[in-house]
């Protein structure tokens, strides 16, 4: 939902290297040397501030990225999908069950235009079936092989991870989507374990072409590691309390990819002069030099995307340029590297009225609906640290400032105010664990 229809998040990015993840960032592999520039006139890219004019200091911008409709003549991109599954022994009865289920009627929807691997990962990883197409034949032998999964050993994610690359490199396919769908309940504990080292696997694996989508089960898994991944992975974070519900998240993720035309993507602001970019609400930000860069999700062409950055502007007062924005993509349908390009300006004033008089209420829906994802992680570590009463306290300030907001598109307001009161009564009578799961699953939510 953008502005008032969209919300993401991705929280707690852990410790990956700067310097690498940027110059990944900036070169992802597999894109031509050439791109085709698009105008943000056909409406793929647009930033605007919460207000017309804005007071000195903090102020936001708030980036809106819509993909074109795909043409009545244009089928889905083929998917090259691995899908990832824990089988430690923690996994033992009805959880590996339901995920072998899961997996199974996931492979049952392809077309044969499509590939797909499964990876296995324990103490160390096993391939079950390799890259195939997905052919009826194919379809059937793997059906039977994820039958014969069992459950031993420890957790070793980056296993997975690895394994699960090797083979999209290997793909029959040439061009569209590759997607690797890693699903653990537990916290990684050999092989790579540190959320930094499995945070520059994941940013190298994306630089591939590769796109981590991550599924933590139950109430025992990392949670801040698992969106770390499917943040830097350009991919999506689902929390899966009852692995029953597995199939469904499955649908969900394989509809998404359906409708997924752009990969690689990347956000870039160059501010201007007296501008300084704070931070990206939900995502993590690369400096170079005077310029940021945002890593982003693979993007849809039903669902818009939003980025939310926090700006402080210094300087004189009047009319103000506040920075220029590319947008760089490559097109799953044609392998060509895309670029559109966006400014934004404002006008710095004294005044709190005439900010008043120019309030952007799709703009300000889009900033609440991001700085909410920022206050429920904020709850969740107080939860951690001081528990339930103090984080109750965050949320409260919260949830008032929002009732009198009335700038906020009123079914986002709503959706907003609702979220917040359900974190409340979960810090308050839930399970730790599940408390702070749902409570980051709907910031990461709420942010994109």
């Amino acid at each position: 939902m953008l502005f008032a229809q969209q919300g993401r998040t991705s929280l707690a990015l852990g410790a990956a290297s700067a310097t690498l993840i940027a110059a990944l960032l900036l070169a992802p592999a597999g894109s031509p040397s050439t791109q085709c520039a698009l105008p943000s006139a056909g409406g793929i890219l647009t930033a605007r501030m919460g207000s017309t004019q804005v007071l000195p200091g903090e102020s936001h911008i708030a980036v809106s990225i819509q993909m074109p409709q795909l043409h009545a003549t244009q089928t889905r991109p083929p998917l090259s999908l691995a899908i990832v599954i824990d089988r430690s022994g923690s996994m033992e009865g009805e959880p590996l069950m339901n995920a072998k289920l899961a997996a199974a009627q996931l492979i049952d929807q392809l077309s044969d235009r499509d590939a797909f691997t499964v990876i296995t990962y324990s103490s160390s990883d096993e391939i079950v079936m390799p890259m195939v197409r997905a052919s009826a034949e194919n379809k059937a032998t793997a059906r039977g092989k994820i039958q014969m999964i069992w459950d031993d050993g420890n957790t070793c994610i980056s296993c997975g991870l690895e394994r699960g690359a090797s083979q999209l490199v290997e793909t029959p396919i040439s061009g569209g989507v590759r997607r690797m769908v890693l699903i653990s309940d537990a916290q990684a504990n050999t092989g790579l374990y540190e959320r930094g080292e499995l945070a520059d696997l994941a940013t190298q694996t994306a630089a591939r072409g590769i796109s981590i989508s991550t599924v933590g089960v139950g109430l025992d898994f990392d949670e801040v590691t698992m969106m770390n991944l499917a943040d830097v992975g350009h991919g999506n974070y689902y929390f899966v309390e009852n692995t029953a519900n597995l199939g469904s998240m499955f649908s969900r993720e394989l509809d998404g990819l359906g409708m997924t035309v752009a990969a690689d993507a990347r956000l870039i602001i160059d501010p201007a002069p007296g501008v300084y970019v704070e931070e990206a609400y939900g995502y993590q930000l690369i400096r170079q030099g005077s310029r940021v860069v945002v890593s982003l999700p693979d993007m849809r062409t039903d669902k818009a995307l939003k980025v939310v950055f926090r700006t402080t502007l210094s300087g004189d007062q009047g009319a103000r340029a506040v920075g220029n924005l590319e947008l760089h993509w490559r097109d799953v349908q044609t392998g060509q590297a895309q670029l559109a390009t966006t400014s934004v300006s404002t006008v710095v004033t004294g005044d709190p009225d005439a900010v008043a008089r120019t309030i952007d209420v799709q703009a300000t829906t889009a900033i609440e609906q991001a700085r909410t994802a920022r206050v429920l992680e904020d709850a969740t570590k107080v939860y951690e640290r001081d528990g339930y009463e103090a984080a109750q306290r965050v949320l409260d300030r919260h949830r008032n400032a929002i009732r009198a907001n009335k700038n906020i598109a009123a079914p986002a307001a709503t959706a907003i105010e609702t979220k917040t009161e359900e974190a409340i009564v979960n810090f308050g009578k839930a399970p730790p664990a599940k408390a702070k799961k749902a409570a980051r699953a709907d910031a990461f939510e709420l942010a994109r």
